[in-house]
């Protein structure tokens, strides 16, 4: 079950590197990321399939399992 404030891991398909960040936003099959780190990077996934949301930022694909 996702909630606001729950701090999630991201994975960059493209680099292979994992990211941290704290949930912001949930609305119906979509949920927003704010990356850790100092910066504002927000990351928009959307529900592939059921316990797996796909989303990109700046050219690069992110991927978070739940």
């Amino acid at each position: 079950m996702l909630a606001i404030d729950q701090k999630v891991n991201l994975n960059c398909t493209d680099t292979g590197r994992d990211a941290t960040g704290i949930i912001v936003r949930i609305v119906g099959n979509r949920v927003d990321v704010k990356l850790d780190g100092g910066t504002d990077i927000l990351v928009s996934l959307r529900m592939s399939k059921p316990g797996l949301y796909v989303g990109s930022q700046s050219g690069l694909e992110f991927v978070m399992k739940v």
